[in-house]
């Protein structure tokens, strides 16, 4: 999340203000006549899922003058609070995991107030993380875990398509074949790493599962989110089949919203193979050249197996995608800005003068970042409690159960 936050700030180039939302978004932001304002997807997480005070930062966003875009992801869902959003702020153009295909079916102009869509990734490579991983790579003959994965267990408001995450760790914890792999695989949220550690994993690891993010079913007013966690707290342990057809009847796959993940561009970091189930993965990664391909309907896992036992073959196929994706340049957060920077170039006003009236707001704002514990007290010591008490729970295997609540909670 944090190398898709601060891409601006390190490849832009230009001078970039972050404002952190949990601390509010300082009044005096409507002083400032900005050449380009960012809505980035933390804070559009914030305004579907009602963790904000909406009119009070709508009013304040509509204010803020320049050019307005947004950067949303995890689309398939609540997705009219973004079109008003949209429409209400003036933002005219979207940076959208969506393909073509799906741009009107979530984002209708009518609702939306959108001009210009354009497609683009969950995530990219960065230049940073890579200086780092370069030191933890080693050849796959010397790596301890031979098939490396972690998921949880996705609700079933995401569709058919978010069972696959927690799936594939099942499926290979109970392969139907004999083996002699070392595997570390897990779906309790007690065993995900964070930060560098996730990297450390996967440098640890010769091959590490994987399929496209997203969904498969759109969920646009939250009505079905709702009633899924509803139906799930009365019957715990219900199949998708029947939560289906109590909680939305005919609506799955009425959406295709099929990703790259960043755990893929880290993959091919650190040259770890990938065991993928079948997918698009934006046309980039090809089965038997970048990775092994799992069909989707598990059949072939045995012979999957077979393929990861051949460390050698592992071996070529991560260099493989080291060097066509890694190597060449072209999938990299720096190209990432530029392509938004160039598109909103041809669209929209950007890069005037700044007024030098304006230059101490600027510096408030950067000093309100760097400080927010002094700028901020209660909201900054606020979530440092809320972070330690998830990581309490997940400790004790309890932020399941926590999650489930504070989301019936917040929905009724």
């Amino acid at each position: 999340m944090n190398e898709h936050l601060y891409s601006f700030k390190h490849y832009s180039g230009e001078s970039c203000y972050y404002v952190n939302v949990a601390y509010g978004i300082p009044q005096f932001c409507a002083s400032i006549n900005f050449d380009l304002v960012i809505f980035h997807y933390t804070l559009l997480a914030f305004i579907r899922y009602g963790r904000v005070r909406w009119y009070s930062l709508l009013q304040i966003c509509q204010d803020i003058s320049g050019y307005k875009v947004a950067i949303p992801q995890d689309e398939y869902q609540e997705s009219d609070k973004l079109n008003e959003f949209f429409l209400r702020t003036g933002i005219k153009t979207v940076f959208t995991c969506l393909p073509e295909s799906e741009w009107q079916k979530v984002y209708p102009r009518h609702k939306s107030g959108l001009e210009h869509y354009y497609t683009v990734f969950t995530g990219y490579i960065d230049e940073i993380a890579m200086g780092k991983l370069a030191q933890l790579n080693r050849s796959h003959v010397s790596r301890p875990i031979d098939i490396g994965y972690r998921a949880r267990k996705n609700p079933y408001w995401l569709g058919r398509h978010g069972m696959i995450k927690w799936q594939l760790t099942e499926k290979f914890l109970n392969a139907p074949c004999s083996h002699k792999l070392r595997l570390d695989l897990s779906n309790d949220p007690r065993d995900v790493f964070y930060g560098d550690k996730w990297y450390g994993f996967l440098a640890k690891c010769r091959v590490v599962l994987g399929c496209e993010s997203g969904a498969s079913l759109h969920d646009a007013d939250g009505k079905i989110m709702k009633s899924v966690d509803r139906y799930e707290a009365k019957h715990p342990g219900a199949s998708f089949e029947e939560v289906e057809g109590a909680c939305f009847p005919g609506k799955e796959a009425n959406l295709r919203l099929f990703c790259i993940s960043p755990r893929h561009f880290e993959a091919c970091m650190t040259r770890t193979c990938q065991a993928l189930v079948e997918g698009e993965y934006g046309g980039i990664f090809k089965p038997g050249v970048h990775y092994i391909e799992i069909k989707n309907d598990w059949s072939n896992i045995a012979d999957v197996m077979l393929q990861i036992e051949d460390v050698d073959y592992c071996e070529r196929i991560a260099d493989n995608a080291y060097r066509d994706i890694i190597e060449s340049g072209l999938y990299t957060y720096r190209e990432f800005v530029k392509m938004v920077i160039n598109r909103v170039r041809e669209v929209g006003t950007y890069i005037p003068a700044v007024n030098q009236d304006e230059t101490h707001w600027l510096k408030s704002l950067e000093l309100r970042e760097q400080y927010p514990l002094v700028f901020s007290p209660v909201a900054f010591l606020t979530g440092h409690i809320k972070f330690m008490v998830y990581r309490v729970l997940v400790s004790l295997h309890l932020y399941e159960d926590y999650r489930k609540i504070v989301s019936m909670l917040e929905r009724q």
